[in-house]
């Protein structure tokens, strides 16, 4: 047992020391927290450079297309050979990259080479606009079946609505599994080899089709955004993206916005497409679905931020005529597939926007579309897009393009010829008729 006094004075010393302890704990933590600074300051701020030493930018879509998977007897098979597809910009840009897709692919996709250059004429390029696209940093790529490819940024200089070149060389024995129909102005070198560098593709034979790509993406200083028309043939024949496109850059408020169309011929809202009813129908694989592809075609754009919904009238029309009877819709089932469109829009901060279905009687490209039961409803679902109030924008491509004097026809002006698909002038029409406000 110890005395007051030998406890105090072990008291002071242990309280001296502790001090001590404590002061140079406190340095330790000081030069601790020194080393953490010095160590944050040397970490490379932003993103990781590109494998063209420029930094990572936010990209736009500027030009995409919606791909199917053909039928076994539209596929063409390419070997040792280039391809060389040409596509028109919506907006411009500094720096460009390119999506590759395998989607519908059973093998994987071999890349040996892709360049991309500004497009002369027909095959040609124009000089000294050339450049080597890499993935990843390499020049070739394998791309796995289903998947994507993006290409790594680089510098050059696009024009809003001109036409671009993207080579492609395949050096395997490669499927046009995943491809278009009825639309492109692309071409394949005859002569065998590499020749994504060619000024004039040797031996270039017309391609009706953009094989495997989908997208060509730009950024500029200017933050933009991309506009995705979710659409059916009737886009496909009027071209209304395109002069909407041309619409938004004669304005400077909208020239930071770009159109790309996914249009994809007989689509439908609710089925893939399926087998004809009859022997005499036309080819019917006309890809997926808007329910099934809309993530991949929509959400999936490089800085997408609204939707036009353009499609319907195949779902109504078809089941029976060209499509198989048992995939007969009401009005309501098609008002709940939109419905799910809408609410995935939202679900990912985008603006829709509903177009009404032109009209269909007398044509003669599908007979068995125009009926009394089809066009009752036309009119309940058109009636639903203009005043449900569910869309967050309405065009209004039924009161554009019909005859006043006769409402069931599409006005003579706007008639491609078969009474059924609008031409240029409708598509032009369509585009002007769209409010420019539902972009801001």
């Amino acid at each position: 047992m110890i005395s007051i006094v030998q406890f105090f004075g072990l008291f002071g010393r242990w309280t001296k020391r502790s001090r001590l302890l404590a002061v140079n704990d406190r340095r330790r933590l000081l030069v601790r927290a020194a080393a953490v600074v010095v160590a944050i300051t040397i970490v490379p701020a932003g993103p990781i450079a590109s494998a063209h030493d420029q930094p990572e930018k936010s990209f736009v879509a500027s030009w995409s297309v919606g791909h199917i998977n053909p039928l076994p007897a539209s596929i063409v098979q390419y070997s040792n050979q280039t391809l060389r597809e040409i596509v028109r910009t919506s907006i411009g840009g500094d720096h460009i990259r390119v999506r590759i897709t395998n989607t519908f692919g059973t093998d994987t996709l071999i890349i040996g080479a892709a360049h991309i250059a500004v497009s002369s004429s027909g095959s040609k390029i124009a000089p000294g606009t050339d450049r080597v696209l890499t993935f990843s940093g390499q020049t070739s790529i394998s791309i796995p079946p289903g998947a994507p490819a993006l290409s790594d940024p680089v510098r050059l200089h696009v024009k809003p609505l001109s036409q671009l070149a993207v080579s492609i060389y395949l050096p395997e024995a490669t499927k046009s599994e995943t491809s278009t129909l009825f639309q492109g102005a692309s071409y394949v070198s005859l002569s065998s080899g590499n020749h994504v560098a060619a000024i004039d593709l040797p031996s270039a034979s017309p391609v009706s089709a953009w094989p495997f790509l989908s997208g060509v993406n730009v950024t500029s200083s200017k933050k933009g955004g991309a506009i995705v028309a979710l659409a059916d043939s009737a886009t496909l024949t009027s071209e209304w993206p395109r002069f909407l496109g041309a619409r938004l850059q004669e304005r400077g408020r909208t020239d930071h916005l770009g159109v790309v169309s996914v249009a994809i011929a007989g689509n439908r809202l609710l089925h893939n497409s399926a087998s004809p009813s009859g022997p005499a129908a036309p080819n019917p694989q006309w890809g997926q679905s808007a329910l099934t592809r809309f993530d991949r075609d929509v959400l999936a754009q490089a800085g997408v931020q609204h939707v036009i919904v353009f499609i319907g009238l195949n779902d109504i029309a078809g089941p029976g005529a060209f499509y198989p009877p048992s995939e007969v819709v009401s009005v309501d089932d098609l008002i709940a597939g939109f419905r799910q469109l809408i609410a995935r829009a939202h679900e990912q901060g985008l603006s829709i926007l509903g177009c009404t279905l032109p009209p269909l009687e007398g044509n003669t490209s599908l007979p068995g579309y125009d009926t009394p039961a089809n066009e009752a409803k036309r009119v309940a679902l058109n009636h639903w897009i203009r005043d449900g109030g569910e869309f967050d924008g309405v065009v209004d491509v039924d009161e554009v393009l019909r005859d006043p004097s006769h409402p069931t026809r599409l006005l003579p002006i706007y008639d491609s010829g078969d009474h059924l698909h609008p031409n240029a002038a409708g598509g032009q029409a369509i585009a002007n008729t769209i409010d420019l406000r539902l972009f801001r």
